[in-house]
Order: structure tokens, then C-alpha cells, then sequence
């Protein structure tokens, strides 16, 4: 029988060692670089930032602004989910301090995700304050709900647009977004200029080529929480195991998706092989 205790004292020695790198990996960050062609914006640098969820309180901050710095982007482009607004009173500090600090290194445009969504509808009650967090941000950042907006990136430009689905889109299963529906939302795509969409949910990626976005920018699954090989992210925030569009770049007919992993995490305080990231986009012809 003394191959029970054995076997205990194993699992609780796993399950620490499970616990210490998951806080590890939450208190760290990465700088992911990718060449994506996007005809038309050759030599122009991107810095993605999304998914930031208050990261373990802005510890990451004074690192994640001297990476940021030191990637010398020319256009910063974050796809939602800053903040979490999910409990009231948060503290929305921590983001306010991470894009004004990112807005004295480049441009920032904002895309929203479904935590700002869900701020901005539980914004009346008592402990929520959408007006009021973007009233701490700094003026020069642009705002993107279904809208978009003209950029010129080293002499060449290109438009940027900013999809925001609906709550529903995140709560409920089994719904599908047509190309028609982005066209409702956001106005057929300019053909004469690049087109780069933030689009914070990835799981409509063949919806977002077929509006003909050259370069697609998502997150939302924390590149799937857990992180195992070969198999990749094991679960998106709808609990659907093992997600499609879990991380990375995904193409189809010349058009490109990169899902970014994000840089923090709430409801599951979970990251397993999954480092948290800021994402460094240089684009080709």
C-alpha cells in the first residue's frame, strides 16, 4: 500500500510544479516576430497588442513600453480586451497607463473586443465607467466600433478597419457571420487601398477573406489557455475544445489571419506552454 502516498505525493509534486510555471509564464512576455505580405505596405512595422486584461495588475508595464520602444513600430493596433469589465470598480489604471505610454511611441488605433463591449453595456450601473476610462486615455488614439480610418505609414497608404460583431457573437453558440453581415457593420472593403481589419474574435476567418482583408488581426482565445504539442491550444472562451483558429497565421487565397496569445488572462488565471506576447508585424510585398 505504499503505493498510494507515492502516488499522492507525485500528483501534489506535478501540481505545483503545473501551478509555479503557469505563474511564471503570467508574469513574463515575449516579442513574437512575423513577415506578412500585404501588397502595397512593404517596410512598414506593426506592433499588435491585445488581450492585455489588466495583466497581472500593469506589473508588465515598464517592460512591455521599453519592448515597445525598441520595435520601432510605425502603427500600433490593438484588438481589444483591454480591460475586463466584468466586476465593478475595477481597476482600468493599469490599461489607461500601458496606451498612453504606447501613443507617445507611435500611432494607436483601438479595436474593440468583448470586454469593452461588455463595459460599455453594464456602463449606468453602479461600478461601470465606460465614458469615464475612455476619458483617461490619451486623445491621440483612435477608436474603431464598425468604422475605419485612413493611415499613412511611411509615405503609403492603407485603411484600417475595426469589426465589433455584438455581444451575442461572444455568448452564444452556433451563430455564423456571413460576408453580408460585415458589410452591414462596416461598408464594403476600398479596393484601391490595403485593407487591415482588427477583428477580435478569430472563429469567422474565411467570413473576414472573403470581405477581402489583406491582413486580419484577432485574439480573444488566449491562444487556447493550454498549449500542448501538435494539438495546440485545447480551448477557446466558449469551452469548444481544441479551437480551429487557436494562435498564429493562418492564410487562404493571398489573405492572411494572425491571432495573437494576448498578455493576460481572466476568469480561468490559467497559462500552461503559452507565453504571454507582444506581436511584431513587419510587412512585405
Amino acid at each position: 500500500m505504499k503505493i498510494i502516498p507515492g502516488l499522492a505525493t507525485a500528483a501534489v509534486t506535478g501540481l505545483a510544479v503545473l501551478f509555479a510555471e503557469s505563474q511564471r509564464e503570467m508574469h513574463t512576455f515575449r516579442v513574437n516576430r512575423y513577415s506578412v505580405r500585404v501588397p502595397g505596405l512593404s517596410g512598414c512595422r506593426l506592433l499588435f497588442v491585445t488581450d492585455y486584461h489588466e495583466a497581472v495588475n500593469g506589473k508588465l508595464n515598464p517592460g512591455l513600453l521599453e519592448a515597445s520602444r525598441k520595435i520601432r513600430p510605425d502603427l500600433i493596433l490593438i484588438g481589444g480586451d483591454l480591460v475586463n469589465g466584468q466586476k465593478p470598480y475595477e481597476n482600468v489604471m493599469p490599461a489607461v497607463e500601458l496606451v498612453n505610454g504606447l501613443a507617445d511611441i507611435a500611432p494607436v488605433i483601438y479595436g474593440y473586443g468583448n470586454h469593452e463591449r461588455r463595459l460599455m453595456f453594464m456602463s449606468g450601473k453602479e461600478g461601470y465607467d465606460w465614458d469615464g476610462y475612455r476619458a483617461k486615455l490619451d486623445p491621440r488614439v483612435k477608436f474603431l466600433m464598425n468604422d475605419h480610418t485612413s493611415v499613412t505609414i511611411k509615405g503609403k497608404k492603407a485603411k484600417v478597419y475595426g469589426l465589433d460583431v455584438g455581444y451575442d457573437f461572444y455568448r452564444k453558440h452556433g451563430l455564423t457571420l456571413p460576408v453580408e453581415e460585415i458589410n452591414k457593420l462596416l461598408g464594403e472593403r476600398e479596393a484601391s487601398l490595403p485593407a487591415i481589419l482588427l477583428a477580435h474574435d478569430p472563429s469567422w476567418f474565411e467570413a473576414y477573406t472573403g470581405w477581402k482583408a489583406d491582413l486580419t488581426l484577432s485574439g480573444h482565445y488566449h491562444g487556447g489557455i493550454i498549449r500542448l504539442p501538435v494539438l495546440g491550444g485545447i480551448v477557446n472562451p466558449k469551452f469548444q475544445p481544441f479551437p480551429k483558429y487557436d494562435y498564429g497565421l493562418y492564410e487562404k487565397d493571398g489573405r492572411t489571419m494572425l491571432v495573437g496569445s494576448g498578455l493576460g488572462q481572466h476568469t480561468i488565471p490559467v497559462r500552461w506552454f503559452n507565453t504571454p506576447e507582444l506581436v511584431a508585424i513587419d510587412l512585405v510585398d
